[in-house]
């Protein structure tokens, strides 16, 4: 059974699970993670969600306002175990729902050319590619994504 847990960054869960992120991020990415790492921090985050899946942690994701009713979708992540079944596309449907509970009306995101599976999620969950926005609008490992709320 898929259930959530609503928290901040500092959460232990969540923390965990960033960790595994940024592992296997840096396995993708290597040294480039040292300028992507300055903008992923999440200890600070209000926003953050933990999936859990029958008791053991599933995935998480966070919300981090970016201008005045748009939110950026930060550290959406779901370890190899729990993949393919659909608890990526939950956890992004929970955070849009969070999101517009808090006011925001449209949501971005960027992720990277080497996360494909990522890239097929956010179309999948109506997506849709615009320009690279700050700190990525140079950066031609990136992808940035938008949703209207």
């Amino acid at each position: 059974m898929l259930t959530f847990t609503r928290c901040t960054g500092q959460d232990t869960d969540f923390r965990a699970l960033v960790t595994e992120l940024d592992a296997e991020l840096d396995e993708r990415y290597g040294t480039q993670m040292e300028f992507f790492g300055q903008y992923n921090h999440s200890h600070d985050i209000a926003e953050a969600l933990v999936a859990w899946v029958d008791g053991e942690r599933a995935g998480c994701g966070c919300l981090k306002p970016y201008a005045e009713r748009t939110v950026e979708m930060k550290r959406v992540f779901v370890p190899k175990r729990f993949r393919g079944k659909g608890v990526a596309r939950a956890i992004m449907a929970e955070l849009e729902t969070w999101a517009r509970e808090l006011g925001f009306t449209t949501a971005i995101l960027e992720t990277g050319i080497l996360q494909p599976e990522a890239i097929r999620l956010y179309e999948a969950a109506g997506y849709e590619r615009i320009p690279n926005y700050p700190p990525y609008e140079n950066v031609k490992e990136s992808v940035s994504f938008q949703k209207v709320l």
